[in-house]
């Protein structure tokens, strides 16, 4: 099919019957502009739209692949009916190798969620450590929320995500003042674990103060729906602790053992 020749029968044709783009695209169920693109050859109408197109412009599908009108004499009813018989076996094929492509796709993703059922439980304790659990997922999510709430010194995000957390945006705030700038908080998913049917979780802290960088974890368990924190399990000082540390630390300690 040459796009040039039958765009330009389309247009002879369209124009003859006095139809407009957009009324000649709604007897086909398609744009106007999909029937501006085959008008300036810029791509050719899909075979399922080639009889349907013919009938719609008085012309017979020959015509239509042909570009060009045709004489009797070099057209008979049986070449129509071999065209359509074509257009069918094709468009048969295509509707056959489509649903055939659908069922692999859909046995490759069942079979990929099979894999992750069974792989899962087989990699705990070699990636996510021994005390993965579900439950971990959820806690995890938890505890980087939270950690995203104070890094932002967000009010509002912290009493959503953080347990007993009233004061915790008055004392960041405070620690703020003086110089005490959270840079960023991270919770971590492979120190997210079950433990003694509690869900732990540890946060990561990166702080400036007085230009000098300390990193510190904190550590925390997750219940209800939010985060309670303890207290600071480790930090990048040896030893004497800047006032400022023992102050953050008692700003997060939310955990009610209660």
């Amino acid at each position: 099919m040459d796009n040039i020749k039958t765009g330009a029968l389309v247009r002879e044709l369209r124009k003859e019957k006095n139809m407009t783009q957009k009324e000649l695209a709604g007897l086909l169920h398609v744009t106007d502009r999909a029937v501006s693109k085959w008008e300036r050859g810029l791509c050719a109408p899909d075979i399922s739209l080639l009889e349907p197109l013919a009938a719609a412009l008085g012309v017979t599908v020959m015509e239509l692949i042909s570009g060009e009108r045709l004489k009797r004499e070099e057209y008979t009813d049986e070449i129509d009916l071999a065209v359509k018989n074509i257009i069918t076996y094709s468009e048969n094929e295509i509707t056959q190798k489509t649903k055939a492509l659908k069922k692999k796709v859909f046995a490759c993703i069942l079979l990929a969620c099979l894999a992750l059922l069974i792989l899962i439980p087989a990699l705990n304790g070699v990636i996510w450590g021994e005390g993965f659990s579900w439950e971990c997922i959820p806690a995890y999510w938890c505890a980087q929320k939270a950690a995203e709430a104070i890094q932002a010194y967000d009010e509002k995000s912290i009493q959503t995500y953080i347990g007993y957390s009233e004061g915790v945006f008055t004392a960041l705030s405070e620690l703020k003042e003086q110089g005490v700038m959270i840079q960023k908080a991270d919770a971590k998913f492979s120190r997210t674990r079950l433990e003694d049917m509690f869900l732990l979780i540890e946060v990561d802290f990166i702080v400036m103060h007085e230009e000098i960088k300390y990193q510190f974890t904190c550590s925390g368990t997750y219940r209800d729906g939010k985060v309670e924190f303890m207290n600071i399990v480790s930090t990048s000082l040896e030893h004497d602790y800047p006032t400022w540390i023992l102050q953050l630390n008692d700003a997060l300690s939310t955990y009610d053992p209660g």
